[in-house]
């Protein structure tokens, strides 16, 4: 399979419910991370982990901090994609460990004219299973300089598809967010 686009993988949340890094957390014996690390490494031909944590430079990928601190989701994908050459790029949370390649070349491969392409499933749209252009940049880190946080309103802006997922199994969308989930 060859490989294209850019995986940016979002790990630098402050994981308030999880209480420690959510990404270095091990899952079925492996750090939740991984799980993701092993799909887009089959299909991206770069990939990017979001975060000022040193610890994740073991997993032998560029590790990005944000560009502004502390402003959620938004400023890691602001921060993934001004460092993407490509032009479609795979936005992750480091938290959906079920995730499967399959989902991810569907969502590329129906982005159409679209900026960016959101998973959804049993109604609820993912932002951050999604595949967003590298055009989204600079509206987003408008939003990001407007201090518009709030994802979805900052998604508002462009052009937006939502993919229903309705043949891909809920385990794809499950965020662990606390310790009883793993």
């Amino acid at each position: 399979m060859e490989k294209s686009g850019t995986a940016i993988i979002l790990a630098g949340g402050k994981s308030s419910r999880m209480g420690e890094d959510k990404g270095l957390m091990l899952f079925n014996g492996k750090p939740m991370i991984q799980f993701i690390l092993d799909e887009v490494n089959q299909i991206a031909d770069q990939i990017f982990i979001v975060t000022s944590n040193p610890k994740y430079l073991s997993f032998g990928y560029p590790i990005i901090p944000d560009l502004i601190e502390n402003k959620g989701p938004l400023a890691g994908i602001v921060s993934g994609l001004s460092h993407s050459s490509s032009t479609y790029n795979w936005v992750l949370s480091c938290d959906i460990p079920h995730i499967t390649t399959e989902l991810l070349l569907k969502l590329k491969s129906e982005i159409g004219d679209f900026d960016a392409i959101l998973a959804k499933k049993n109604g609820q749209v993912h932002p951050l299973i999604g595949c967003y252009k590298k055009d989204c940049l600079d509206s987003l880190n408008e939003q990001l300089n407007l201090d518009q946080l709030k994802l979805m309103n900052s998604l508002s802006h462009l052009k937006v598809k939502e993919f229903d997922a309705v043949d891909f199994d809920e385990k794809c969308f499950q965020n662990l967010n606390s310790k009883a989930d793993l």
